[in-house]
């Protein structure tokens, strides 16, 4: 596979830049060369940024071209090739986010419609905006809809794309131009942390994903939207059973375990230990297979990454937490990457600090957990999975502010739909409403 080159787009056009970025992959092999926008492109974006009233057919286009044809000369295997080999996503996990955003983009009108109000005659939702600036994630394909949205809404884009997965974002602007969208709609700026940081503070309204570092800056900011971390969680109140072992080894390892929804953090009424054994035991069996293997089911990283991940283990443990899973952290591979292994760990000290770590991989920490703690030990959670006779908890759970979303069972906590919110409105936060009042019209 042939290096690619990236280069940032203003408007549908590319700006070839001094300077570039070389992105191996997780085997250490050349992906791609990436320009690194300064930040005078960026400033030149925002001048020609506009936004505009897009026909929703210009989405479901756009779809169909980012899952199955050659948007910029380069076909769906190719591009999987790519986001593959850099972000060591599993081949199938790539592949399902190809349906997905084809999917999510056919869908754009009717989620935009169904997660605000019943309409009132005098209201209109409009922009609260004109420009959005985003700094995209790496780890997954879904996420990308996010800005779709707001296009799809009249807003004018810049997006910052994640340093292992620029690739995504270039796919999709090239498959929305090529399908219609104004070509002053929209621009893809990779370049530095600052970069991001500029585009998040200039921009009418902004959404950054990551780590906490990476979006504490702006948890406060009212006109930044943040998204990560997760810390989805289980709380574990019934006797295990196959079933529920199945279903808790879903919601830790599916999609490879990267997304925000992947489950974290098991709190039971139960024996930390025992629901650790059995679930180890089911997750050791994941085979150990190179990224590109059409069976992956696990990440695979860099060496570098791999050291790292083993360490922070190997912390956790030193600071009391028992190893359940047969490998701590990844493990090498004959093309020279590493294979994330799940990690499965317990302690019998519900208040740990460490609990609450997160690792893009499978990874979960088992807990103590009884009725009298209630919510309060959940924190921030994203995903909140219940398994528990007590028909109250989910009633709760969605009182909780920290709590986001509520899964009764084995539900995937990741399961989307038209009218469903991932963490909280996006629509809601992209509008507001104004009203329009006539004296042709009656007021009472």
């Amino acid at each position: 596979m042939s290096p690619t080159i990236l280069q940032p787009l203003v408007g549908g056009e590319a700006f070839a830049c001094d300077e570039t970025a070389d992105l191996p992959g997780v085997d250490g092999e050349l992906v791609a060369r990436v320009g690194v926008a300064p930040t005078l492109l960026l400033q030149l974006a925002l001048r020609r940024l506009r936004g505009a009233a897009v026909p929703s057919a210009v989405f479901s286009r756009a779809g169909e071209l980012f899952a199955e044809a050659e948007p910029a000369g380069e076909s769906a295997d190719e591009y999987r090739r790519r986001v593959v080999a850099a972000t060591g996503l599993p081949h199938r996990v790539v592949s399902d986010g190809l349906r997905s955003v084809r999917d999510g983009l056919a869908q754009l009108e009717e989620s935009n419609a169904r997660q605000l109000p019943a309409p009132a005659a005098r209201v209109r939702w409009v922009p609260r905006g004109r420009s959005l600036g985003i700094v995209t994630p790496s780890n997954h394909v879904d996420p990308h809809l996010t800005w779709a949205r707001a296009l799809s809404l009249g807003y004018g884009v810049i997006v910052r794309p994640g340093t292992r997965d620029p690739f995504t974002p270039f796919r999709l602007a090239a498959a929305l131009l090529a399908a219609g969208l104004p070509k002053h709609c929209l621009s893809v700026l990779p370049g530095s942390h600052d970069l991001g940081e500029r585009l998040l503070a200039e921009s009418d309204l902004g959404i950054v994903y990551g780590g906490p570092t990476a979006v504490g800056r702006w948890a406060d900011h009212p006109r930044v939207l943040t998204r990560g971390p997760g810390r989805s969680a289980v709380l574990l109140d019934k006797p295990l059973s196959p079933d529920i072992v199945d279903a808790l080894a879903r919601s830790v390892a599916a999609d490879a375990g990267v997304r925000c929804t992947n489950t974290s953090v098991i709190r039971t009424s139960g024996d930390p230990a025992e629901v650790a054994d059995a679930l180890a035991a089911r997750l050791d069996a994941l085979p150990t297979l190179p990224a590109a293997h059409p069976d992956a089911v696990l990440p695979t990283v860099s060496a570098e990454q791999a050291a790292q991940m083993r360490q922070t283990v190997a912390g956790l443990e030193e600071a009391g937490f028992r190893r359940h899973s047969a490998d701590g952290g990844p493990v090498a591979l004959p093309d020279g990457s590493y294979a994330a292994r799940p990690v499965v760990l317990s302690t019998s000290d519900p208040r740990h600090p460490s609990i609450g770590t997160e690792l893009p991989f499978p990874f979960v920490v088992i807990t103590p957990w009884s009725a009298a703690d209630g919510l309060e030990p959940f924190g921030p959670t994203l995903a909140f999975s219940v398994f528990s006779d007590d028909l109250g908890l989910p009633s709760a759970a969605l009182a909780e502010p920290r709590i986001r979303r509520v899964v009764v069972g084995g539900m995937a906590p990741w399961t989307s739909g038209p009218e469903l919110p991932h963490d909280g409105s996006l629509t809601g936060f992209l509008l507001e409403p104004k009203a329009l009042l006539s004296d042709k019209e009656p007021t009472g």
